[in-house]
């Protein structure tokens, strides 16, 4: 028991380096001292036991039950098993416990009254099952000598029992016989101790180790401190993610689709499907021209869903051949559900939900209340959701689609100068955790649409969110 708190202990402990990378060791040490004490101090205890049950087919009475109870444990049938037992084991019982003197600990008695005192102090009679079976349990100093005293007693009790029967026929009947139903159960191991004992002794040991890991800690912390200061990070100094180290001319549209389809199959630390959410500093086709390759590029290996936000964009109106389609406003605002607003891409297995006839701003959408409901809905089916947005810094509502620990891939024209780190600090802003800022060269032609690849694949079914 000391060792198990030991244990619990030591693993919440700080620790220390120098002079108090000892403090550990020392309550581990103070523990074991405890235990130790512990075992000493107590004498060893052990628990014989058996069962006695009532052969009869009905439950027998309450009365009944507790006479036998009673019989089991007086003061005559105490005498009775001491008969029974050999002398030696007699003497054992005899012994004196504890280190309290003859007067302090009450009036001298003889060896066999001792014994008998012993007897029943230590026996214990527990009713089961309503009273159809009783368990005898006796504890002793050794482990086969508690289970002797078990045995005497059930044999006190069966020779008892034949004796009324063969005396009183008519007495006999009314009394239904007990008998032994299972061996005497031997213990193999020592009984726990006393739990007054064991808390006293932990809690001394728990006091120990506290104050010599203070002791440790304030030792280990250094008289003098140090002449200079030691260097630290200044805040000012902001450190971006950027795929192309943001410098150069920028990355094609087809390149940066192929590394960030790469990385994001790499990453899949975090359970369920991955929600991708591509975004620009200022508004741009580039983010929608991304978002739709990246989406087909997924496609390939994985089930993938394309949800179009940005309802001011032509190439994401365009994803549909049919312009009166209902989509991603319908479906916010509770006009669709999801089987009608899913609609397979023309180019690849991947699955669209256009921005729909209603085609609203960028703001109206992203605060829309239902739209962390619909993309957690889309994660439960897709591995990869890759969400085509409008400008999300400094946009009101935002803050709830950071809530869903999206990774945001905010592109930048790199044609528009050197690269800042305004648009970064904007999304973390609203809590965005996870951005990588990606520069985009415009000047590059956009990426060509894929081959469908495979064989189509039905529009899972989804209740309406």
């Amino acid at each position: 028991m000391a060792q198990e708190w030991a244990a619990r202990f030591l693993s919440r402990a700080p620790k220390w380096d120098g002079a108090g990378g000892s403090a550990r060791l020392l309550v581990l040490a103070w523990f074991l001292f405890a235990s130790a004490t512990l075992m000493l101090l107590v004498p060893a205890r052990y628990t014989a036991s058996t069962t006695l049950s009532f052969d009869v087919a009905a439950q027998p009475a309450p009365a009944t039950v507790r006479g036998i109870m009673q019989m089991l444990t007086s003061r005559e049938m105490t005498f009775e098993v001491l008969d029974r037992l050999s002398r030696t084991d007699a003497e054992r019982l005899a012994q004196k416990r504890g280190v309290l003197p003859p007067l302090l600990a009450g009036e001298e008695r003889s060896a066999r009254d001792r014994a008998a005192a012993r007897l029943g102090e230590d026996l214990t009679v527990t009713a089961h099952h309503g009273g159809r079976t009783l368990e005898v349990a006796a504890t002793a100093s050794r482990p086969d000598l508690a289970a002797r005293i078990v045995q005497a007693y059930s044999e006190t009790f069966s020779a008892l029992q034949a004796g009324v029967r063969s005396r009183t026929p008519d007495v006999a009947d009314a009394i239904p016989l007990l008998s032994m139903s299972s061996v005497v159960r031997t213990p193999s191991m020592r009984d726990l101790p006393p739990l007054p004992a064991s808390l006293g002794l932990a809690g001394i040991a728990l006091a120990l180790g506290i104050l010599t890991m203070h002791l440790s800690r304030r030792s280990a912390i250094p008289a003098h401190p140090a002449d200079h200061d030691l260097p630290h990070q200044s805040a000012l100094i902001r450190r971006v993610a950027w795929m192309d180290a943001g410098r150069g001319a920028g990355l094609t549209c087809a390149d940066a689709v192929r590394r960030l389809a790469e990385q994001v199959r790499a990453d899949r630390s975090k359970p369920g499907a991955q929600l991708i959410v591509l975004t620009s500093e200022t508004q741009s086709d580039a983010s929608a021209i991304c978002a739709i390759g990246l989406a087909r590029l997924l496609s390939d290996e994985s089930r993938v869903a394309l949800v179009a936000l940005d309802g001011a964009s032509g190439d994401l109106a365009a994803l549909i051949a049919d312009p009166w389609a209902p989509g991603m406003a319908e479906m916010l605002f509770g006009v669709a559900g999801f089987g009608e607003t899913i609609h397979r891409d023309p180019h690849s297995r991947a699955h669209v939900i256009p921005p729909g006839r209603d085609a609203r701003s960028g703001p109206s959408v992203v605060g829309a209340d239902r739209l962390t409901l619909i993309l957690n809905s889309l994660r439960q089916t897709y591995d990869f959701v890759v969400v085509a947005a409008p400008v999300l810094g400094g946009t009101a509502g935002a803050a709830k689609l950071a809530g869903l620990s999206p990774y945001v891939v905010c592109i930048e024209e790199a044609d528009e100068g050197s690269a800042s780190v305004e648009a970064y600090d904007a999304l973390a802003a609203q809590g965005f955790g996870h951005v990588l800022m990606l520069r985009i060269n415009t000047a590059a032609a956009p990426m060509p649409a894929l081959e469908e690849v495979g064989a189509p694949r039905l529009t899972p079914s989804l209740s309406a969110a």
